[in-house]
């Protein structure tokens, strides 16, 4: 019995191996997809509409999506029904 278990061990460590790269792998890919908005300038006027700018990213990683991803540029927020107040993240 003890030999058969040796003979198949390795085998069984690599397809768990395996199953466990793969299905990470598809989870983090999900989670990029999902996570990628249109960013959009907030006017000065609350009156007027938000003007739509470049894709951003809703998972916060510390740094700020601006217009053009350039650093110190202006901020980029979500669209939230006729407002867009949500902070954005770069991708």
């Amino acid at each position: 019995m003890n030999f058969k278990i040796r003979k198949w061990l390795p085998a069984m460590v690599m397809a768990v191996a395996a199953v466990g790269a793969l299905s990470s792998q598809a989870m983090n890919q999900e989670h990029e997809r999902a996570a990628l908005v249109d960013g959009y300038i907030q006017p000065s006027n609350p009156t007027e509409e938000c003007e739509v700018s470049n894709e951003c990213s809703t998972v916060n990683n510390g740094i700020q999506c601006t217009v053009g991803y350039v650093a110190g540029g202006t901020p980029l927020f979500k669209m939230d029904g006729n407002q867009c107040i949500e902070a954005l993240y770069r991708p």
